[in-house]
C-alpha cells in the first residue's frame, strides 16, 4: 500500500533525476551522469541495535528507488541522443542493458512483480530504439596509413570527399591536421 508520502517521494526523486537530464547539454553527458546514478548502491554501517535494521531498510529503499528513477531518466535520454556511429550505438545499447539488467533482477528478487514488469518494458523500448537508429548508421573501421598523412587528402581518398575532413579531424584527434596519426578509427561510408 503506497500513501500520499511515498508518491511525493518518488516524484522528488524523479524530478531529481530528470533535473540532472536537463542540466546537460549533450545527451551523452546526462546518459553518463545517469548511468553511474543507476548502478549506486548506498551503504549502510553495521549496527546491532533494533533500530540498525530499519535504518537499513530504509536507506536500501531509498537507493532503489533512485536507481529506478535514474534509469527512466536514462530511457529519456537515450531517446534525445543521436549516436554518431554503428559502434557508439552498440556500445550505449550495452551499457544500458547492464544497468536495466542489474535493477530488473533486484526486483524479481524482492517479488515486485509490478516494478519488474515495468522494468523489462521500458528496458526493451529502449533497446529497440537504440537498436533500429544505430542500425541506420555507418560502422567504424580501423584506418591505417603508412606515414601521417594531411586531412584533405585522406578525406579524398576514404570518401571521395574532401569536405569530410572535419570528420576525421574530431575522430583522430591529430596534432595538426597536416600530420594525421597513423592508425585512428573512422567511418565505414
Amino acid at each position: 500500500m503506497t500513501t500520499a508520502t511515498d508518491n511525493g517521494y518518488c516524484a522528488a526523486v524523479q524530478a531529481l533525476t530528470e533535473a540532472l537530464r536537463a542540466a546537460c547539454a549533450d545527451p551523452a553527458d546526462a546518459i553518463r551522469v545517469l548511468l553511474s546514478l543507476a548502478n549506486w548502491t548506498p551503504t549502510t554501517q553495521p549496527s546491532t541495535a533494533p533500530v540498525g535494521a530499519a535504518i537499513a531498510t530504509l536507506v536500501n529503499a531509498m537507493g532503489e528507488t533512485l536507481r529506478r528513477c535514474a534509469l527512466v531518466s536514462v530511457a529519456n535520454a537515450c531517446a534525445e541522443y543521436e549516436p554518431s556511429s554503428y559502434n557508439d550505438a552498440l556500445t550505449l545499447r550495452a551499457q544500458v542493458a547492464q544497468a536495466f539488467d542489474g535493477e530488473i533482477m533486484a526486483a524479481a528478487d524482492a517479488y515486485q512483480d509490478a516494478t519488474y514488469q515495468a522494468l523489462r518494458t521500458l528496458r526493451t523500448t529502449v533497446l529497440i530504439d537504440i537498436t533500429t537508429r544505430g542500425a541506420q548508421l555507418a560502422a567504424l573501421v580501423d584506418v591505417t596509413t603508412a606515414a601521417p598523412d594531411s586531412v584533405l587528402p585522406l578525406a579524398y581518398r576514404l570518401y571521395g570527399d574532401a569536405t569530410r575532413a572535419d570528420e576525421l579531424i574530431s575522430r583522430a584527434d591529430p596534432v595538426h591536421p597536416s600530420f594525421m596519426p597513423t592508425s585512428f578509427k573512422a567511418l565505414l561510408s
